[in-house]
Formats: structure tokens, sequence, C-alpha cells
């Protein structure tokens, strides 16, 4: 008896409009994730006769006439783009010009994964054939889209309009920079703005920002870390992103004057204490023993806890994936771990399981015994492991765009 295959699309989009190959045939199942699906009425009636399982938070049902074109991230329509007769997919956020509204009326249609940037004055007829999120800007301003360094920004920027407009965040940790911008005279509006707190008292005038992320002045500023790089960035640090600790560097945070964090921070706990007299996180995780993360795929046998537990130590397991305990465990060899968190699935035996699930702090996913499930399913180990991991006959897609046409 041959093995039923399935194919699995997550997707922020998912377009299903033509199956010339036959590519859905090969399928026993088939599963839709996605933000957005749009659908031909063929496709569809397929699909709803094989029994399809499609979620997704926007779906449309189109027979689409013109000719499908993909926009990439940072694309802009203005005067100079024809779009007359085509439908057009936006893998990202896109910027329209006042020109470029009347090219985008003779499109079929536009569906953007991301953000659709119009000018205020915008005729908003132009924008009924789009599906998104759509956002004005002041005519009178300099548009720029993402993410943007307030150094690299003006660098060689003189045009006439002193209004810049971002539609991300704007860092500014550079006073030069920010002199200059003053000195020029230009307004900064940005959906984000990051500075040192002095900096922001001294030049903050000139930026309109609903959210600002004030460093205090003194922190060195650094991304996601672990404890033991502290000492290169001085007495006090800013991490902007998670930071995580082991139970060896927790004597390294004696050197430490302040630390804050904005994100997670990982700590053992017997540094909860010596952390908190120096600083704050926007989140915590603690933990007992070295932690170990798993993104993937890994096998632990008995001899390998058994070890571990003979040097007294211990183990916080946090997986994304699969960890698979080999027949030789033992109740006795889950005393190392002290705690598991799992977005996966954990194959161990029948007798086993209920010692380790006594260590469990969250779960998502599956946890059992593997020779169990391969009399349920009839399939062997090694493919029940294979499909969680992604090297069986299934299909699976994760993509920001998915297209069948």
């Amino acid at each position: 008896m041959s093995e039923k295959k399935n194919l699995t699309v997550n997707s922020g989009l998912t377009c299903l409009l033509k199956d010339k190959q036959g590519v859905l045939d090969n399928y026993d199942r088939i599963m839709i994730n996605s933000g957005t699906v749009i659908i031909s009425a063929e496709i569809n009636a397929k699909l709803t006769v094989r029994g399809a399982s499609i979620n997704c938070g926007d779906m449309r049902i189109l027979d689409i006439k013109g000719e499908i074109i993909q926009l990439d991230k940072g694309a802009i329509i203005d005067g100079g783009m024809n779009l007359r007769d085509l439908f057009v997919i936006a893998k990202d956020s896109i910027l329209v010009t006042k020109e470029g509204m009347a090219k985008l009326s003779e499109a079929e249609g536009l569906i953007a994964l991301g953000t659709v940037y119009y000018p205020e004055s915008g005729d908003m007829a132009c924008l009924t054939k789009v599906s998104g999120e759509k956002m004005a800007y002041p005519d009178e301003s300099e548009v720029f889209l993402g993410d943007y360094k307030l150094e690299n920004l003006i660098s060689g920027y003189m045009p006439d309009k002193k209004h810049i407009w971002i539609s991300g965040c704007l860092t500014a940790l550079d006073k030069k920079a920010l002199n200059d911008a003053k000195t020029r005279g230009l307004v900064i509006s940005c959906a984000k703005f990051f500075s040192y707190e002095g900096l922001d008292a001294e030049y903050g005038d000139m930026i309109n920002s609903s959210n600002r992320v004030l460093v205090p002045d003194g922190h060195e500023i650094t991304g996601k870390i672990n404890s033991a790089k502290l000492p290169l960035y001085g007495k006090k640090i800013y991490v902007n992103g998670d930071f995580t600790m082991d139970e060896g560097d927790i004597p390294v945070l004696e050197e430490i004057e302040s630390i804050i964090v904005k994100g997670k921070a990982l700590l053992p706990v017997d540094s909860v204490k010596a952390f908190r007299s120096k600083g704050k996180a926007d989140d915590y995780f603690i933990f007992e023993g070295h932690l170990v993360e798993i993104n993937g795929f890994e096998q632990l046998s008995h001899s390998m806890l058994e070890t571990i537990i003979k040097k007294g130590g211990k183990i916080t397991y946090l997986v994304n994936g699969c960890l698979l305990f080999d027949k030789d465990v033992t109740a006795e060899d889950m005393e190392c771990i002290a705690s598991l968190s799992y977005n996966g699935s954990i194959f161990i035996p029948a007798e086993v399981k209920s010692a380790l699930a006594l260590k469990v702090t969250t779960c998502n996913g599956f946890m059992g015994d593997p020779e169990i499930l391969s009399e349920l399913t009839g399939q062997s180990i090694k493919e029940l492991i294979g499909r969680v991991i992604g090297e069986s006959g299934d299909s699976t897609y994760n993509l920001a765009t998915y297209i069948l046409a």
C-alpha cells in the first residue's frame, strides 16, 4: 500500500489559480494556512471535493484575467509604471506616488502583504482595487519606507522638501547627524524613534513620533547578547534584544553597574537576585542548571544523561523541533532534566514518559512512545521522525508568498 502524502502550505499570501501540471493531484491531504488566500473557482471546487483544509484570515474566490506580476520590497508605483490589465502582488510594503495613483487604478487589482503608502491628497477611488493595509503620508514630505539610521538617511540628502516621513524606526545616536539635520531645518516624522535621553531632550523637538524608545545616557548599546561578552561593553549596558546568562557567568554581573534589557532575559535561578540588583528586562525566563536550546532534531541516550547525573548537573531544554530519547533511557535518567518546554514532538519510551512529563513547563505538540505510534500508524520510527523534521515524502512550504498558476 502506497504511503499517503500531505501538502502543507504556511504563507502570508497563497494564490491558487491554475493547476496545469496536476500538482495538487499528487497529494492525499492538502492544508493551507495563510493570511490571505486568492483562489479561482475551478481550484476551489477541486479542493472542496478533495476535503482540503484552508485556514485563513481573508479568502477571495477570483478568476483573475490579467497577468500576475510581483513587486519586491521597497517597490514604488509612480507615473512611469504601466499596470494596465495586470494583477499586482506586493510581497512587502510599497509606496505609491501622486502620479502613480492613476496608474494603480488601471490594474486588475493589487494585494499587498505589507502596507500600501499613498499621498493623503490622492484620489481614494484609485484604492478600491487594493487589498491590504493602507496608510496615507503627507504630500509635502519626502517618504522613506523601512527603518533608518539618521546619519545614513541624511548623507547626501539635499532636496527642497524639509519634511521627512519614515514608515519605520529612526535610530538617532549620532549627535553630529542630529545637529546637521537641525541646521538644515529638517522635520522628521517616524513610526518609532530610538535615541538617548539627552539627545532627545536637545533635538527631540524636530522629531514627530508617538513611540519613543530612549536609552539612559552613559549606556553602551548592543543587540542580542550572552553574558560572557558583557565586559566588552563597559559598566552600563543597554541590550536591544534578548540576553542569556549561564551559571558560570554569574560573577560577570559583579563588574556591571547597570543593565537594561529591551527583550527577554534568560537567567539561571542563582543569578536572579544579582541581576535584579543591577537592572531590569521586559520579560524573564528563569531556568535551573544549563540551558539547551534545540532548533531541529536531537537524540539522547542513557549514557549521555547518566554522565550528566554523575557530574551533578541539571539541564533545562527549550525544544523547537524534535527530541528523541533512545530505548535504553530510564526514569532515573530524567533526574538531570530540570524542566522541558517544547514546540514540536518528544519521542520517549512509554515507561519513562510519566517521569519526563513531570518536568514539562510548556508544551505545544506531541509527546509519546514512537513504537506505539508505529503500531497505530503503520509507519516506522524513521518515517515518523522524518515527518517531524521534514525528511518524509510530504511537502511543506513555509513562504511569504505561494503561487500556483
